[in-house]
């Protein structure tokens, strides 16, 4: 009886390990998209008569303070056709912000 139960916990401990597994993944995956793109457009962000080019999650790191509330929706939109829906989808919900969600991402993908 005590094998059953063994072998009930080892099949939970597997599936536990491969959602585990599937998620690191995933986040390499978005890392990936987000501070590597290939093949996808750079956001645009006009300032007067200056046009910046941000092509990466670590460029608008950088340029963060440089972005307006009023912009979250584009950034959201951008982020997403990069890969990542799941931060676009936070910034759509709390798009006063997104600067926040921005920089906590970007901490969080940076270290893999």
């Amino acid at each position: 009886m005590a094998q059953k139960k063994k072998r009930k916990w080892d099949s939970i401990r597997r599936k536990w390990a491969d959602d585990v597994e599937m998620g690191e993944e995933r986040r390499a995956e978005i890392a990936r998209c987000l501070l590597r793109p290939v093949g996808k457009n750079p956001y645009f962000l006009f300032r007067g008569t200056d046009c910046i080019a941000i092509n990466d999650l670590a460029e608008l790191h950088d340029r963060i303070d440089m972005f307006m509330e009023d912009e979250a929706e584009w950034v959201a939109s951008w982020i997403e056709y990069l890969g990542d829906t799941e931060t676009a989808d936070k910034i759509r919900a709390t798009p006063n912000e997104f600067k926040i969600i921005i920089c906590a991402r970007y901490q969080e993908l940076r270290r893999l």
